[in-house]
């Protein structure tokens, strides 16, 4: 038996992962959306291993270790300047135009939201920096932030994270008429390895060295910019 997580604690990991949260993570595909249109993902074998190459070679050692090195730094005492050089260094990983404002636009709300339920000095001036245009707000610092503003522990967050993640990814292949919602539950149930596996490797990823590397997704997110018709914002 792993140690017990207390019922607040869970109950805050819930509510900021929840696609009810309104953040508006579940717009995006992160290129799912033109990988299906090209042919090169066409069924649920092919979604399963996208999502893992998503979690592993993009969240792990990019979004995720941003996460993990926000939350320290917003405790036990604030190093915002830390907090903001993490945010921008985690936008300059973000090679297509859309991934980028994709993940500023969900930063900005998720802040917003998460302003409302809870106060810390770093959640306020990260916010603070968003608003004076100072940061770009990253969605994976956000959740950091806002994370440690609502006390939840900094592995249970990242976890929270990876998981929120990959529901979206599976959602959007859903949306997509690629996947039915028991393949969901079923990709989503088997992904759970993948998922604290990424997390470990986020942990132990210095910032200075984010390094994400998915040159397919990369491609397809920039190429869904120009696509006539999207379903997703990326």
């Amino acid at each position: 038996m792993g140690a017990r997580i207390d019922d607040d604690v869970l109950l805050a990991a819930l509510q900021l992962a929840d696609s009810a949260f309104p953040s508006g993570a579940y717009t995006l595909s992160h290129g799912l959306e033109t990988l299906i249109e090209d042919g090169v993902v066409r069924d649920v074998a092919d979604i399963g291993r996208c999502l893992r190459a998503n979690l592993l070679h993009r969240a792990a050692p990019g979004d995720l270790a941003a996460l993990v090195t926000a939350h320290r730094a917003a405790d036990p005492e604030v190093d915002l300047a830390t907090i903001l050089a993490i945010d921008h260094r985690l936008a300059a990983t973000k090679l297509a135009a859309e991934d980028r404002d994709g993940s500023r636009r969900v930063g900005g709300r998720l802040v917003v939201e998460a302003a409302r339920l809870a106060s810390s000095p770093a959640l306020d001036g990260f916010a603070e920096a968003i608003a004076m245009g100072s940061t770009p707000g990253t969605a994976a610092v956000a959740f950091g932030v806002a994370a440690n503003a609502l006390g939840i522990p900094r592995r249970a967050a990242a976890i929270a994270a990876g998981n929120a993640l990959a529901a979206a990814f599976l959602s959007a292949a859903v949306r997509l008429g690629r996947l039915g919602h028991g393949d969901l539950q079923r990709l989503l149930r088997a992904a759970a390895p993948t998922i604290t596996r990424a997390v470990d490797v986020a942990e132990t990823t210095d910032w200075r060295a984010l390094r994400p590397s998915a040159p397919g997704f990369d491609i397809a997110i920039a190429r869904h910019e120009t696509a006539t018709g999207r379903l997703f914002a990326s």
